[in-house]
């Protein structure tokens, strides 16, 4: 359906009167569509998934994972209601979902960050958010079952942040392929799959997670790995305020340690910065790089994941005090 019939569509299913209506494109991620919907008495957001993919190589991915976002955010909202949308409408049959208007001074994390504007109560209410939801799901049967989508989730980061980047770099591409089986192996809990600024609303009243149509029941060490690599990438992109980056990731993995009960331990540290050098690398080499890293900042990442793939480094203090100091005095 296009735009009008969607419309068209609402209107018949009575989610919406017949009076003039105001539809705006909103900016959202590579992989799907985002409306915003007015007709006076009430405004809301429809988001619906795309079986291809907006980034420069060829990506399609099932549009199933529409019905994957809605579960997650209901199942979320059990426990932490205030931490993701209100869901208003669903429709399965044509993969999209309404929700409630995110406004009341929400704005978009990662903006903030491109901004050098740095909150260490919002890296600390996020940390503490994806460890509460990690630790809640651990071991729950009904959860593993309802999410079991192993197949999303090797379509939408496995093939395109790993298998592809290894194709680039054949001189590391076990250490890709190896990581690759091994988080297909691993089945512990509910793993949001792209928990990062961009897909995370803040406000000093509200902390809000968006985004989770890449919800899977699997390795914890992913939403951390992944998340943490923001800020990494960020100090890189900002070196002047590298340090305070990087603070930002020390302050959501303490938040996390805090509120995922018995998750995290020493062989967790060990794969999740493991897998961390993997993620920087894939964030300039996969199918989604990020856009604020010139050329010579995306070299200067290369050689440094290539240096500390070699080394072996295991511990994530020691991995982002070399970070900080590699990129010293690079602008």
């Amino acid at each position: 359906m296009n735009q009008n019939e969607l419309i068209d569509f609402l209107i018949e299913e009575k989610f919406l009167n017949s009076s003039s209506v105001k539809v705006k494109s909103l900016s959202g991620g590579v992989s799907c569509e985002i409306l915003l919907i007015d007709n006076g008495d009430k405004k809301f957001v429809l988001k619906r998934a795309l079986a291809k993919l907006k980034v420069k190589d060829e990506w399609f991915a099932d549009v199933n994972r529409n019905r994957i976002e809605q579960k997650y955010i209901k199942y979320v909202a059990d426990f932490l209601p205030e931490a993701v949308p209100n869901i208003l409408y669903t429709n399965h049959d044509h993969c999209f979902f309404c929700m409630e208007m995110l406004e009341n001074g929400l704005e978009n994390w990662k903006d903030r960050l491109l901004k050098k504007q740095i909150d260490l109560e919002y890296a600390k209410i996020a940390g503490g958010i994806m460890g509460s939801i990690h630790s809640k799901s651990a071991g729950d049967p009904i959860v593993e079952r309802d999410f079991d989508t192993l197949n999303n989730f090797s379509e939408l980061r496995i093939e395109p942040y790993l298998i592809k980047t290894a194709e680039l770099h054949p001189e590391l591409k076990d250490y890709f392929y190896d990581e690759a089986k091994r988080l297909a192996a691993v089945k512990k809990c509910l793993v949001h799959g792209d928990f990062s600024p961009k897909n995370i609303l803040v406000s000093p009243e509200r902390v809000v997670l968006l985004d989770c149509e890449v919800a899977w029941y699997g390795d914890p060490i992913f939403d951390v790995a992944f998340f943490l690599n923001h800020f990494i990438l960020k100090a890189l992109y900002a070196p002047d305020k590298g340090e305070e980056f990087v603070e930002l990731s020390k302050t959501a993995l303490k938040a996390y340690q805090l509120h995922s009960g018995n998750i995290y331990d020493r062989e967790f540290e060990h794969l999740m910065v493991h897998l961390l050098l993997l993620l920087m690398m894939a964030r300039v080499d996969g199918k989604s790089p990020v856009e604020y890293l010139n050329v010579e900042k995306q070299q200067k990442l290369r050689k440094f994941v290539y240096q500390e793939l070699s080394n072996g480094t295991r511990h994530f203090e020691t991995l982002v005090a070399r970070w900080l100091e590699a990129i010293k005095g690079f602008n």
